[in-house]
């Protein structure tokens, strides 16, 4: 032990180096190593660039310089990320965004989650933020029922409820056209896999093409690569669409995720959500594993995301409209 350092030295070493390891880990999808444990780490990006800035300052502190340097390093990196990634978000895009006449459409995206049986704080939630129409996931043939006459006022439907976690529904004020149910299989067991569920909505601005989609979570390796396997098979299913597209979801991906950006990139759309939906009770300090993305020929509006309503993850709800011939633009 060097003199001078004192008797915490120990634990700041080890801390400092625990950390080291945890944002190297974190970095590893942005050098294209897209690996379990760094989608895992990446998920927490902007909360390990955090830790690590503060290990790095314990560890200048303590008098272990290059140690220091090196956190410093990684936090700047995994910071900068960030910021990149805040600047190009549907939150920085309804801040800039405009609209240039054409009608907006309101959609309001829901995870109820499977076993919540208090449904009533989402309707009034629903009656106050009045949206055009509504996707949910997690939904249940007991949902459905006990939410009818609630949604009533939107008498166009898709109801596609499962007694597992990946059953989905579609409310819209306006006629629906061209559903398409899709099965996410690949090598997931079909009586578990999820769905995609699309549909053409008739709006005063035109057709626009809405597509829910819930995927599995990653939190196992298994369930990582099913995962972007299922999101390879979205992105197909979205490559034969035309015309202007909104894409909600739970993707079970932050934005940094890889799996998410190859996603966004080979499908061509923008506007991930950088605000966290899940878990509630982490509040603001939460992840943002639920998004709104959308075409390039549409332009993001306003984006909200919701209050506790008795699920795990927050609803979002996102205002598009037709893009102007201003409007195109290449998200950093």
């Amino acid at each position: 032990m060097a003199h001078g350092r004192g008797w915490l030295s120990v634990p700041v070493l080890g801390i400092g180096l625990g950390a080291l390891i945890a944002g190297a880990a974190c970095a590893a999808p942005m050098v294209g190593l897209d690996g379990f444990i760094g989608e895992l780490a990446a998920s927490w990006r902007p909360h390990i660039a955090l830790g690590v800035l503060i290990c790095a300052a314990m560890a200048l502190a303590a008098r272990f310089r290059l140690l220091a340097g090196l956190l410093v390093a990684l936090a700047v990196t995994l910071g900068a990320d960030v910021i990149r990634t805040e600047l190009a978000s549907a939150q920085a895009e309804a801040r800039n965004g405009m609209q240039d006449g054409g009608a907006a459409v309101r959609v309001v995206f829901f995870n109820i989650l499977i076993f919540n049986d208090d449904v009533g704080r989402f309707i009034a939630w629903i009656e106050d933020r009045d949206p055009d129409v509504v996707v949910m996931t997690e939904m249940s043939p007991r949902h459905v029922e006990r939410m009818a006459g609630a949604m009533a006022g939107y008498p166009f439907q898709v109801l596609e409820p499962r007694g597992h976690s990946f059953g989905m529904v579609f409310y819209s004020r306006w006629p629906i056209s061209g559903e398409v149910v899709a099965e996410l299989a690949g090598s997931t067991p079909p009586a578990s896999s999820p769905i995609m569920v699309t549909a053409g909505v008739e709006t005063p601005a035109g057709t626009l093409r809405v597509t829910g989609l819930h995927v599995f979570p990653p939190i196992t390796l298994r369930r990582f690569t099913r995962r972007n396997e299922q999101l390879a098979i979205a992105g197909g299913i979205l490559a034969q669409l035309d015309g202007p597209k909104l894409v909600v979801g739970g993707f079970n991906a932050t934005p940094w995720s890889a799996g998410l950006r190859a996603f966004v990139s080979d499908n061509d759309l923008t506007g991930v959500n950088t605000r966290a939906t899940w878990p509630v009770w982490l509040g603001f300090a939460g992840i943002p594993i639920d998004h709104a993305l959308t075409s390039r020929d549409l332009r993001i509006l306003s984006i909200e995301i919701g209050p506790d309503i008795g699920s795990d993850h927050r609803p979002v709800l996102i205002d598009v409209a037709p893009a102007g011939p201003h409007d195109a633009q290449e998200i950093p």
